[in-house]
């Protein structure tokens, strides 16, 4: 692997982490370094940072919190 993805890696212990749990990665980005736009994309839905799945997870929050309010309403 090229000095300078290791070292964008070594500045981003979370991409790194990814590549320890997908060893793919490890060889794409070897043979094709320009890839690692690629796996930043790929890191927000590993992690659950897209659009979609924030909203997923505030929706839960707030149904979360309904249902204390509802449960706390009735006492």
């Amino acid at each position: 692997m090229r000095r300078e993805i290791i070292d964008y890696l070594d500045q981003r212990p979370d991409l790194k982490y990814m590549i320890r749990e997908q060893p793919d990665w490890y060889r794409k980005l070897s043979r094709n370094p320009a890839s690692i736009q690629e796996l930043d994309e790929e890191a927000k839905t590993f992690y659950g940072q897209t659009f979609g799945q924030r909203i997923d997870k505030l929706s839960g929050q707030i149904e979360s919190i309904s249902r204390l309010v509802q449960l706390f309403g009735k006492q």
